[in-house]
C-alpha cells in the first residue's frame, strides 16, 4: 500500500548534509553550535564564561539552561535563569524561556506569570505567547487557544506577504507547531503538507544545524504512522545531534509502531543515557514493560514521569490504565478527579487511557474512554482514527467506517486511516458465506472454491474446540479471507508490512488467501484456521486475559503432533546451558526474544507446557485454567486454586517432563549438546589446548566452512595422527578426499572410524551420502536407518532415505518416510501428493483420501489432488461426498 504521505511528498528529502565543523566567530554562536551538536558539557563551560559579561548574560543564561534540560538537569535549568532574571529584570527573552521550562514541568500559573511579563515587555514575544496559546489549550479553554494559534498563522503570512518572512529557527519552529494545531483544529488538512515543505524544509536549508526541525517532521509524519519518512527525519536531527533525546525516542516509537520491541527498549534506554528524566522516554519504556505485563515496572516509570510534570496527559492516561487494569478503582478515580480538576476537557487523558486499555484487549472501557475523548475534543482526528480502528478489531465494520471517514476527512494522511478505509472499500466487493457459527468473507472471483472448504473445517473445528475447552464464544465470529496478502495486513495492522498469514484479534479472524499473488510460499491454510481459532477461543473465554504462552502453546498444539526439529534442537541446547525459559520469562521471549532461536524456543516450551499440564493434571485442565483466568489472577494464584499444586512444584514437574521429551526426540545416541563458537574464540581454545582433539576438529570443520581447505586438511590430520579414529575429524579428511576425487579413500578412513563409533551421527550421515552417491542403494539404507534413530534431529535422513526408497521402488517403507517428511513440514504440497499417490496405488483409500485433502488444503485448486480425492471417495463408496465436491469444484 503507498501511503499517501509517500505520495504527497515524492521526491522531498529533509536530512540535509553537514557543513564543515567550522567554529563561528560570534562566541555566543559559537556555544549554540555546540549545544546544537550534542555537546552539551562544552557548550556550558562556553555559556558559564559568557554569563559573566552583561552584555551576553541573558542569552547565555538561556543557552545555559538548554543545556541542563538536554540532560534532564531541570532544576539547574530553572536555577540559571532565576540567576539571570535577578540581573536583568524583565528581560523578556529570559521570562519567555521560564515559561517555557515551566510549562514542561507543570507550573502553569507560573508559567503564564512568566509569559506575560515577557509579552508585556514585547507584545509579539513568539514563545511567551506559545506558551499561553499550550496552557490554554491544555486547560481546556480551546477558543481561546485558537485564537493564540492563528496569531501565530496570520503573523507568518502577513510577514511574507510583505517579503519580510521570518528566518529565525526557533520562530519558524514554534510557527510549524502552532498552525499544525490551528490545521486539526479548523480541519485544514493541506496545511500539513505546507508545514513540512515550506517551514521544516526551509528551516533546515538555512540552518543545517537546527534539528529540531528534522524532529518536529518526524513527530507530525509518526503521528500519521509515516513510518518511514518519519524515521528518515528522526534519522537525519541525529546526524546533527547523536544526543538529542527527543529524536531517540523518536526513533523508538517508530520501532514500537512495527512492533520491534527490542529496537524500541534500545532507544528507549539510551534516551534515557543522555536524559534519565525525558517524561516520553519513561513513557516509551513503561509501554514496553506494560506489553511484557509488568504493570509493577510500568507505574514505576510512569510515576516518575509524573513527577517531572504532573499535568502532562498522556502520561497520566497511561498511569490511569494501569490502575484500571490492577484494579485500583480509588486511585483511578482521584486520578480522574484530578486530571478533571486542572482540564475541562481532558481528550489526550482519555485518549491516552481509551488506547492504552485498546492494546491490553479490554475493548469495551477502551471504547468508551475513546468516545470520550472524541466528544471533549472533537477538532482532533486522533481519537475517532483510535475507535475506528477498534470497531474493526471488533468486527464492527459499519461503525468503523463512520469514525474512519470522519478521521479522514479531518485528517487525510494517517496512513493507518487510509489503509483501513481502502480495505474496507476492497471489502464491498466480497461475498459472505454464512455458518452455524461464522461470518466467512471472500473474493467470489478469486476464492469461492476456497471458501467453500474453509466453511466446512471452521465448523468441524470449531466443534472440536469446544469439546476441547468445554466453552465456545457467544455469536457468530467474523471470518475474512483476503485475496491479496497486502489487504490482508491492511486489514489487520492497517499497515502494509505484517509479515505473516494469519491473525486473530478475538471476534474477528483474518487471513490471506494461499493462492495471493503476493504470497511468496504456498502454505497449510488448515493450520493457519486452527491455530488462529485456539486464539479466538482462548482470548473470548479468558475475557482476553489468558497468557501469551498458554494460548500460544495451545494454538501449536492444535497444528498438529511433531514439532519443528529445530525446535527441539534449540531445547536441547538451552536445556544443556540449564537456560530455559520459566513461567516467568516465557512471555519476554515471545515479544522481546534475543534472537530467533529464542523465539522459537517460546513456542517450543509453551507447547510442552500444555502438554505437561494435560499429562498430569487431565484434559480439562486447560479450559479449568482459561475460565479462572477470567478473574485476572496470575499463573501462580491459578495453579494452586485450580489445579491444587504451587507454581515451584508445578515448575519441577515441568522440567522432568521436558528432560523426558527431550531424550526421546534426541534419538538412542544423540550427541552431546556444544555451544557454538566462532572461529576465533576456537583458534584462542585450540592454542590454549593443543592436545585437545575435539577442539582441534571444530576448528578443522570450521576452517573448511569458511573456505580454507588446505589449513582445514592439516588440522585433521594432526587430530587424526593423534586420535587415529575421531568421529568429526575423520568426516571433515573425508570431505576433502572427496573432493579430491578419492572417493576410495573417503570411504575406508570412514569405515575405520565407524567401527570405533558406531552410532556417532556425523559418520553414518557421511557414510550413507557416499553410498548414495555410489547408488549403493541396500548399504545406503541400513547406515540412514541407523543415523534416523540414533539422531533423527541431527542429519537429513528423511530426504536421503526417501530418494534411495524411492530408487529401489520399496512402496511401503517410502510412505513412512514421506509420512514424517510431512508431519515436519505442515506446508510441503510436493510430499503430500506423493503420498496420496502412493497409497491410492497401492489401493489404501483411507490414506490416499487423508492425503490428497492434505493437498488440498495447502492448494484447492491442485487438479492432480482433487481428481485422487474424488477417485478415493467412490472407491470407498463415499459417492454422495465426491458428488457434492464434484460439483463444487466446477
Amino acid at each position: 500500500m503507498r501511503t499517501p504521505f509517500l505520495c504527497l511528498f515524492a521526491g522531498l528529502s529533509l536530512a540535509p548534509s553537514l557543513p564543515a565543523a567550522e567554529k563561528p566567530a560570534d562566541p555566543l554562536a559559537a556555544a549554540r553550535q555546540r549545544l546544537q551538536r550534542g555537546n552539551y558539557a562544552e557548550a556550558r563551560a562556553a555559556y558559564e564564561e559568557l554569563a559573566k559579561a552583561d552584555a551576553t548574560r541573558p542569552q547565555a543564561a538561556i543557552g545555559l539552561a538548554a543545556a541542563w534540560r538536554a540532560e534532564g538537569e531541570y532544576a539547574k535549568a530553572l536555577a540559571a535563569l532565576d540567576d539571570a532574571i535577578k540581573a536583568a529584570t524583565g528581560d523578556p527573552d529570559l521570562h519567555a524561556h521560564r515559561a517555557d521550562l515551566l510549562y514542561d514541568l507543570g507550573r502553569w500559573d507560573d508559567a503564564l506569570a512568566d509569559a506575560k511579563a515577557a509579552t508585556a515587555k514585547a507584545d509579539g514575544h513568539f514563545l511567551a505567547r506559545w506558551v499561553r496559546a499550550r496552557v490554554l489549550r491544555d486547560r481546556g479553554d480551546v477558543d481561546e487557544a485558537k485564537k493564540e494559534v492563528k496569531w501565530f498563522v496570520r503573523v507568518y503570512t502577513e510577514a511574507s506577504n510583505d517579503d519580510k518572512d521570518i528566518t529565525d529557527p526557533d520562530a519558524l519552529a514554534i510557527v510549524g507547531q502552532a498552525a499544525a494545531e490551528n490545521a486539526r483544529w479548523s480541519n485544514l488538512p493541506k496545511q500539513f503538507s505546507f508545514i513540512l515543505e515550506e517551514v521544516y524544509a526551509d528551516t533546515v536549508k538555512k540552518n543545517p544545524d537546527f534539528w529540531q526541525a528534522e524532529n518536529l517532521a518526524g513527530r507530525m509524519l509518526l503521528d500519521k504512522y509515516n513510518k518511514a519518512d518519519a524515521e528518515d527525519a528522526f534519522d537525519a536531527a541525529l546526524k546533527v545531534n547523536p544526543k538529542a533525546a527527543d529524536a531517540v525516542v523518536g526513533k523508538g516509537l517508530v520501532a514500537l509502531q512495527a512492533y520491534d520491541l527490542k529496537e524500541a527498549e534500545v532507544h528507549a534506554d539510551r534516551a534515557l543515557e543522555v536524559n534519565p528524566k525525558h517524561p516520553e522516554a519513561l513513557r516509551l519504556r513503561a509501554e514496553l514493560d506494560l506489553i511484557a505485563g509488568d504493570f509493577a515496572a510500568a507505574v514505576r516509570r510512569l510515576a516518575a514521569a509524573r513527577a517531572i510534570n504532573p499535568r502532562d496527559e498522556a502520561t497520566l492516561g497511561r498511569l490511569a490504565a494501569c490502575f484500571h487494569l490492577t484494579k485500583q478503582p480509588a486511585a483511578f478515580d482521584a486520578l480522574v478527579k484530578e486530571v478533571e480538576g486542572f482540564d475541562t476537557k481532558p481528550g489526550a487523558f482519555y485518549h491516552a487511557l481509551g488506547e492504552t486499555l485498546d492494546a491490553r484487549k479490554k475493548w469495551a472501557d477502551a471504547e468508551g474512554y475513546l468516545r470520550k475523548a472524541a466528544d471533549l475534543r472533537p477538532e482532533t482526528a486522533a481519537p475517532r482514527a483510535a475507535l475506528g480502528m477498534l470497531q474493526l478489531r471488533m468486527g464492527r465494520e459499519k461503525e468503523a467506517r463512520t469514525f474512519l471517514d470522519a478521521a479522514y476527512s479531518a485528517d487525510p494522511f494517517n496512513v493507518r486511516v487510509f489503509n483501513s478505509r481502502k480495505v474496507l472499500k476492497h471489502l464491498d466487493g466480497y461475498a459472505t458465506l454464512e455458518t452455524a457459527h461464522y461470518l466467512l468473507r471472500y473474493d467470489p472471483k478469486a476464492d469461492a472454491v476456497l471458501a467453500a472448504f474453509v466453511g466446512d473445517f471452521l465448523e468441524e473445528t470449531h466443534a472440536g474446540l469446544k469439546a476441547q475447552f468445554n466453552y465456545e464464544p457467544a455469536g457468530k465470529i467474523l471470518v475474512e479471507l483476503f485475496s491479496t496478502h497486502e489487504m490482508f495486513s491492511g486489514r489487520t495492522v492497517a499497515l502494509p508490512d505484517l509479515h505473516t498469514i494469519g491473525a486473530s484479534s478475538g471476534r474477528v479472524m483474518t487471513m490471506a488467501s494461499p493462492q495471493s499473488k503476493d504470497i511468496n510460499h504456498a502454505f497449510h491454510w488448515g493450520r493457519v484456521v486452527r491455530h488462529e481459532l485456539v486464539h479466538i477461543f482462548n482470548l473470548s473465554q479468558s475475557d482476553f486475559q489468558v497468557p501469551h504462552w498458554l494460548t500460544e502453546g495451545l494454538a501449536v498444539r492444535s497444528e498438529g503432533e511433531t514439532m519443528p526439529p529445530d525446535w527441539m534442537k534449540t531445547l536441547r541446547e538451552r536445556r544443556a546451558g540449564r537456560t530455559l525459559l520459566d513461567l516467568d520469562t516465557i512471555t519476554l521471549g515471545f515479544i522481546r526474544p534475543k534472537d530467533r532461536n529464542e523465539l522459537a524456543l517460546a513456542y517450543c516450551q509453551a507447547r510442552l507446557y500444555v502438554d505437561y499440564m494435560t499429562k498430569a493434571h487431565g484434559e480439562a485442565s486447560v479450559g479449568k485454567m482459561l475460565d479462572a483466568y477470567r478473574t485476572g489472577a496470575d499463573t501462580g494464584d491459578l495453579l494452586g486454586r485450580v489445579l491444587g499444586v504451587d507454581k515451584a512444584t508445578f515448575e519441577a514437574g515441568y522440567r522432568k517432563y521436558v528432560d523426558d521429551v527431550a531424550t526421546a526426540a534426541g534419538g538412542t545416541h544423540p550427541p552431546r549438546a556444544e555451544p557454538p563458537m566462532t572461529r576465533d574464540a576456537l583458534e584462542a581454545a585450540h592454542a590454549k589446548a593443543p592436545d585437545d582433539a575435539t577442539v582441534a576438529a571444530r576448528l578443522a570443520e570450521k576452517l573448511l566452512q569458511v573456505g580454507k581447505s588446505a589449513e582445514a586438511g592439516k588440522m585433521a590430520d594432526a587430530t587424526l595422527a593423534k586420535e587415529k579414529h575421531h568421529p568429526l575429524a575423520a568426516t571433515v579428511k573425508a570431505r576433502l578426499l572427496v573432493r579430491d576425487k578419492d572417493e576410495a579413500g573417503a570411504k575406508a578412513l570412514l569405515a575405520g572410524a565407524l567401527a570405533d563409533n558406531p552410532d556417532d551421527h556425523r559418520l553414518l550421515l557421511a557414510v550413507g551420502k557416499l553410498h548414495v552417491a555410489a547408488k549403493e542403494w541396500d548399504k545406503a539404507a541400513a547406515v540412514l536407518e541407523r543415523g534416523r534413530t540414533a539422531a533423527p534431529l541431527d542429519g537429513n535422513w528423511l530426504e536421503l532415505l526417501s530418494q534411495v526408497y524411492a530408487e529401489t521402488k520399496r512402496p511401503a517403507e517410502l510412505m513412512s518416510v514421506l509420512a514424517d517428511v510431512a508431519a515436519r513440514d505442515p506446508d510441503d504440497l510436493a510430499v503430500r501428493l506423493k503420498l496420496a499417490k502412493l497409497h491410492h496405488d497401492a489401493k489404501r483409500f483411507p490414506e490416499s483420501e487423508r492425503w490428497a485433502r492434505e493437498v488440498l488444503f495447502i492448494d484447492v485448486k491442485h487438479e492432480e489432488g482433487r481428481s485422487l480425492l474424488l477417485e478415493s471417495l467412490r472407491a470407498r463408496k463415499k459417492d454422495a461426498e465426491a458428488d457434492r465436491l464434484a460439483k463444487r469444484f466446477e
